[in-house]
This record gives C-alpha cells, sequence and structure tokens, in this order.
C-alpha cells in the first residue's frame, strides 16, 4: 500500500497536478505555484528528442511522472523489454518519483493496435499482467509502478468478474497500487446502464494511490473520455467519494486537446484541490492481509521527495485468498487462449476493410464499429501536430486525415508519422492545402526515410539537403546533418 511520507511537503493535503502539454506550457511556467506536479506522456520524450528536453528542464520546478501508454502491460505475448529499459531510463533522468502506465493491451497477434484496449475481466488475463509487470519492474527504478485502469469501448463475452474484482486481483497478484481514472470508471459506469457511485465502491479503493479526472462527451448515446472537454460534475462527485474514503490523494487532471483559456482550466484544479483538501486527515487503512505479503513489489522509497508516495509491501486482501486458493494456475491451453482473443480483437480493429456484423462474432458488432472508428480518429489526432502549418486549416485537415486513414492499413511502427506523410501527400494536391502540406511534408521527410512498401518509415540518420516548389513558385529548402536527432533547417527566401 502506497502511503504519504510524513517528510513530504504534499502529505495531508493532497497534490493537485496537470499533464504537461505545449499548449498549456506558457501559463503553467508563468504561474508553477498552479499545481504541485506534472505528468509526461513517456512515449512522447521517447519520440522527441525537444519533448525529452523539455521533460528534464520541468523536472527542475515540480516533481514529474513519466505515464506509459504503450508498454502493453496486458499482452498475453509479453511485453517489449526495449520500450521497458526506456521507460526506466526516463525515470531514471526525471528523477520521477512514481511512473505509471494501463492495465490494457495496444498489441496482439503481432500487430498494433494504436489504443488502449481493455482486457477482459477473467483471472487469465489478471494472470498476464502480473507476469508482465514482474518483467517491467526489472528495468524500471525502486520507485512505485501505478497500474491505471481502463475505458472499455468493446466487451468481451464471457467475463468471470466483476470490473471491480478484476482489479482487485490485479493488484493482489502485482503488488502495485492502482491510479484510478475516475473518468473511466463514469464512462464505464454510463455505457453499462449502471450506477457510476456502485461500480466505484467495487474497485479496492484502499490500494488506490493516484487518481485521474478528465471530461468527455456523449455522442450517439455513448460516453467517451476525451480528455478534451470540461470534468463534469459526476467525475467531480465521484473523486470526493473516493478521498473521503482513502485520505488525501494526488490528483491529476488530463487536458488533450480543444483547451480552453487557462483560467478555466485553473477553476477545475481549484476544485480538485478543494475536494483533496476536503478529505480526511488520516493514514488510508491497509486492507485485511493474508499469511504473507505478495512479492512483487520492493520496500524502497522514493529517490526524491515529491508526490509523497513510498511503496510498502502489501498483503494480500483476506476477501481474495479463497478466490486466489481455489484458482489453479494459468494452463498453456488458457494462456493461448487469451492471446487468440487478443489477435482477434487487433484484427478486427486495425483490418483497412470493415469487417461485415457477421464476421465479429463473438463481439457486438456495434462495438467494433465504435472502436474502430476511435482509432481512426486517434490517429489522425497523433497525426496532425506532425504536420503545424496544415494544421492551421485544422477542419480541412481533419476532414482529409479521416479519409486517409480510412483507405489505409495502419503501419507497423512509428505510424503517427507514415499517417503524416499520407495527408500531407493527400493535402498538397488541393489548392487550398497545397502551401502548408508541401513545407510540412519537406521537413518529415527531412527527419523520415519512407514509406516503405509495407507502410513502414524510419528515421533519417544520413543528412538530408532538398527544394520544394511551393504554388506560384516559390521554392523552399530543407537542411539536416548527420543523425536522426539533428537540427532540420528551413530555408524560406523572402516573397
Amino acid at each position: 500500500m502506497l502511503v504519504p511520507a510524513p517528510s513530504s511537503p504534499l502529505s495531508g493535503i493532497g497534490a493537485v497536478g496537470v499533464g504537461f502539454r505545449p499548449e498549456l506550457a506558457a501559463d503553467l511556467l508563468s504561474a508553477p505555484g498552479a499545481v504541485d506536479f506534472v505528468e509526461v506522456v513517456a512515449e512522447a520524450c521517447f519520440a522527441s528528442p525537444a519533448a525529452r528536453r523539455e521533460a528534464s528542464a520541468i523536472a527542475r520546478i515540480w516533481p514529474v511522472v513519466p505515464h506509459g501508454v504503450k508498454l502493453s502491460l496486458g499482452s498475453a505475448s509479453g511485453i517489449d523489454m526495449d520500450r521497458a529499459r526506456r521507460l526506466g531510463a526516463l525515470c531514471r533522468e526525471l528523477s520521477a518519483p512514481v511512473v505509471s502506465e494501463h492495465v490494457a493491451f495496444v498489441r496482439g497477434g503481432g500487430r498494433e493496435i494504436g489504443h488502449l484496449t481493455a482486457l477482459p475481466y477473467t483471472l487469465e488475463a489478471a494472470r498476464a499482467v502480473a507476469k508482465n509487470v514482474a518483467a517491467a519492474r526489472r528495468a524500471l527504478p525502486d520507485i512505485p509502478l501505478l497500474l491505471e485502469n481502463a475505458a472499455c469501448t468493446l466487451r468481451f463475452p464471457g467475463d468471470a468478474l466483476g470490473e471491480g474484482d478484476f482489479y482487485a486481483e490485479v493488484v493482489a497478484r502485482t503488488g502495485c497500487d492502482l491510479l484510478l481514472d475516475v473518468g473511466n470508471v463514469y464512462a464505464n459506469a454510463v455505457n453499462a446502464g449502471v450506477d457510476p457511485a456502485e461500480l466505484l465502491g467495487s474497485y479496492p479503493l484502499e490500494r488506490v494511490a493516484m487518481i485521474h479526472i478528465a471530461g468527455g462527451v456523449v455522442e450517439h448515446g455513448f460516453y467517451f473520455d476525451t480528455h478534451a472537454h470540461p470534468v463534469p460534475a459526476p467525475v467531480f462527485d465521484l473523486l470526493a467519494q473516493v478521498v473521503a474514503r482513502a485520505g488525501p490523494l494526488p490528483i491529476l487532471l488530463e487536458r488533450d486537446g480543444d483547451f480552453p483559456p487557462f483560467g478555466e482550466l485553473a477553476a477545475e484544479i481549484a476544485t480538485a484541490r478543494a475536494i483533496a483538501r476536503s478529505a480526511p486527515s488520516r493514514p488510508r487503512l491497509t486492507p485485511p492481509t493474508s499469511a504473507g505479503p505478495t512479492p512483487a513489489e520492493p520496500t524502497l522509497a522514493p529517490t526524491r521527495p515529491g508526490l509523497g508516495l513510498a511503496p510498502t509491501r502489501p498483503g494480500l486482501p483476506a476477501s481474495r485468498v479463497a478466490l486466489l486458493q481455489n484458482s489453479p494456475d494459468a494452463s498453456p491451453f488458457e494462456a493461448s487462449a487469451l492471446a487468440e482473443v487478443q489477435a482477434r480483437v487487433a484484427e478486427l480493429l486495425t483490418s483497412p476493410v470493415d469487417p461485415p456484423p457477421e464476421a465479429v462474432a463473438p463481439f457486438d458488432a456495434g462495438d467494433v464499429a465504435r472502436s474502430r472508428a476511435i482509432l481512426q480518429r486517434k490517429r489522425v489526432d497523433d497525426a496532425l501536430p506532425l504536420l503545424p502549418r496544415l494544421s492551421s486549416h485544422r477542419e480541412a485537415a481533419a476532414r482529409l486525415g479521416v479519409r486517409c486513414v480510412e483507405a489505409s492499413p495502419r503501419a507497423p511502427s512509428l505510424t503517427a508519422v507514415a499517417d503524416a506523410l499520407r495527408i500531407a501527400a493527400a493535402a498538397a494536391d488541393d489548392a487550398r492545402l497545397a502551401p502548408e502540406a508541401i513545407v510540412d511534408r519537406l521537413l518529415l521527410r527531412a527527419r523520415f526515410v519512407g514509406p516503405a512498401g509495407d507502410g513502414s518509415v524510419r528515421p533519417r540518420l544520413l543528412p538530408f539537403i532538398r527544394r520544394e516548389r511551393l504554388p506560384g513558385g516559390r521554392v523552399v529548402w530543407a537542411i539536416k546533418g548527420i543523425g536522426s536527432s539533428a537540427e532540420v533547417r528551413l530555408i524560406e527566401p523572402r516573397r
């Protein structure tokens, strides 16, 4: 169980932070006291040397929490240990007090899904998570690893456990505490037609060490946790219920798009802080334990003060002992069954042609169609930031982007770059978008080689020099030196 460290300046009050995004940087740096910590997406630091340098710089101002989104802790086929080692190196570089990842899978059957896909709620899936967490811990520093609950867009038939029971199983088997995404709990409850407070109460709230809150929107009768809308009142209500039960906890506001004036986000941060400070000032209770502790989590304190989190060796809740004692270890057949299900889901979600309703059984055709649409929208959202000039025509670029990703299979690597190159190529044929698209495409070509026959791209290691002629006759040049992270210079003659 993670408990606030007595020496931490944040213990007893509950720290409130925000995801650090370029759109928020100026406001946050001008008022660093607005938040107590920030979170960075680990994969953004892997993909962009500039983002990594920025994360290292802001670590001098706030505690920085690396948040992974592609480790795929739920994959039956295991995790990419190279990615785990890169995550560990980032944690050390930032002197991170804690690191987090999702209880989800993002690849199956050799296919990248590109989306945090929830697991079936089964013991088999919990065992896969525990195995992968144990492997990941060998590459991570001795800081708490928190596991985040996922939003469900695709329901698996035949779940053996309830949602809360599944996460209780995960924390018992891994020794890790939860990063409880209250927005995801709310989304899952609304979409399943159950009481959000009842679903929240089924979670092991005594094992929550941090909280995420975010906004969403209802589209076609389905609540999407978008991270691009204000936090709704029911999510704040659930937040209050968690801290009333678990005590002051670090709370993070996620906002990834459609950024409002910072004053509106500051008001949400203030609301969260008020809720945190209303929590009873008492130690959170450790649940009843079995005869021995779980071995997965080390008993070392964080490498620096920050969020006030220190891991202990949690015991197994007594309510789970009987279930575990009556649950045999996974057989090879069971392990292969989970792998086959995940491969099937990956195929359904990433195939270039929409499958007919009769071909998606035993999954719901509406769930599959919705999940595919979310993935396509996410591909566009990931690609457009790589096209900064074209993105000035946001609506036209987004419409064009959807058409491009619908017609193209997901690239096996550097998907956002491959999609951005496709979108830029299509936009270069549109007279309204061509000037911006040609420049964006030139800058991408300076950094990347491809796409190859399978749609993949790779970083460009060799020097690059090339010119492009824009509509109207003006010429622009891009020049890059040796190495994938070398600076790219754009030379634009004056008009």
